[in-house]
């Protein structure tokens, strides 16, 4: 059963919108559409939930179509089905929390709608604060009567656009943990706005990612953050270790690719699922920082056989301390060829890597005199240059 189906276009003053998704059951449950500011996520979600209606398109959600220009279908907002929060919750403030729990039931039974009130009440771990006014109310408070009041009847899809960006760091890690649990007990489909890197990857089972009003990448979370489709993408989301490089040799039996960088050669693995690229081809290699190993070595690197592949000795020129983690900046000691384009944010170090702040300082008390990181081939992924 498909969960919702979109594929529409709406002119807006910079650039169109063309937007196509869809949500399969099984496929998982929360969908972000991630990017920057004003690259049409929250066009996107007013028009599945009905706010504004796009220039063209189909819009279906839980099998049930809601819009569909060639038709002249346009079902609005109260009979769409949707959950809808918008980013100032819009919270009335002359009802207290039960009143604006309820303010959506107003066609509902009034047994019903009391009972299915309380049960929000205590799903949402509002209890005692029936009668308080929104001004009464933490963020955190305020965030969670608003869940409550667009889960209230009882919706197909719940559409969040950024809903805890105005809360403090402890209040959105609570909510974010409470979302994830949330959409699974309930079996309830989510599709939420974010351009927070974390949240996303905390959240999402699916990600589209957006620029300027194009949909670049839609797959499953761990695709769009391990094997972006191009240069864009990696860069959105957050990985900083992109080098420009030429394919040296192929493996083809391994399904390994060799691959000049600036500062070394580096073994790619290729997957299964995309064609081996060809010898003396322009490529860009994309790493994580997380995806790097590091350790201590005392020696300079070998030519040995039990060498690992992508190991390099060399020295750390920076490092950030990030509470639990520690981001390092590594300078292999063979030096870098400048005959290549670097794509890497400084001129000052060729490789960026994070470590846990407790391995780190594990390591550090070997006092080293210089390190060694180590790829694995099938961390690093190969986009056209």
């Amino acid at each position: 059963m498909s969960l919702l189906e979109i594929a529409i276009r709406k002119q807006l003053k910079t650039f169109t919108l063309e937007a196509e998704l869809s949500l399969e059951a099984g496929q998982g449950q929360v969908l972000v559409l991630f990017g920057p500011s004003g690259s049409g996520k929250t066009m996107t979600l007013r028009c599945i939930a009905g706010v504004i209606d796009p220039d063209a398109g189909r819009i279906a959600v839980g099998g049930r179509v809601v819009f569909d220009s060639q038709l002249g279908i346009n079902i609005k907002l109260p009979e769409r089905r949707v959950g809808y929060l918008p980013q100032n919750y819009s919270l009335f403030p002359h009802l207290n929390v039960v009143q604006n729990i309820a303010f959506g039931l107003f066609s509902w039974e009034k047994k019903r709608a009391e009972n299915r009130v309380q049960e929000l009440v205590k799903l949402m771990q509002l209890e005692g604060l029936e009668k308080r006014h929104p001004r009464e109310l933490s963020g955190g408070q305020q965030q969670r009567v608003a869940f409550a009041r667009a889960l209230a009847p009882e919706p197909a899809i719940l559409l969040l656009d950024e809903p805890f960006s105005a809360l403090d760091a402890t209040i959105r890690s609570e909510l974010r943990q409470n979302l994830a649990v949330l959409s699974r007990e309930l079996d309830l489909p989510v599709v939420f706005i974010t351009h927070d890197l974390e949240e996303a990857f905390m959240l999402a089972d699916r990600i589209a990612v957006y620029s300027q009003g194009q949909i670049l990448q839609y797959a499953s979370r761990e695709e769009v953050f391990y094997r972006p489709a191009t240069k864009e993408v990696a860069r959105l989301v957050g990985i900083r270790n992109l080098w420009e490089g030429r394919v040296l040799t192929l493996q083809e039996h391994e399904r390994l690719a060799q691959v000049r960088v600036g500062f070394g050669e580096l073994w790619v693995e290729i997957p299964p699922n995309q064609a081996l690229p060809e010898i003396g081809r322009i490529v860009t290699v994309c790493l994580r920082p997380e995806q790097v190993s590091l350790r201590p070595s005392l020696t300079q690197i070998s030519q040995a056989d039990n060498e690992p592949l992508n190991c390099y000795s060399g020295n750390i020129v920076g490092e950030v301390a990030r509470g639990s983690l520690y981001t390092l900046f590594f300078r292999p000691q063979i030096g870098s060829d400048t005959s290549f384009n670097y794509l890497t944010p400084s001129p000052l170090y060729d490789l960026e890597l994070e470590v846990t702040a407790q391995y780190y300082a594990d390591l550090k008390r070997a006092n080293p005199t210089n390190w060694q990181v180590i790829i694995n081939p099938d961390a690093l992924h190969l986009v056209n240059s």
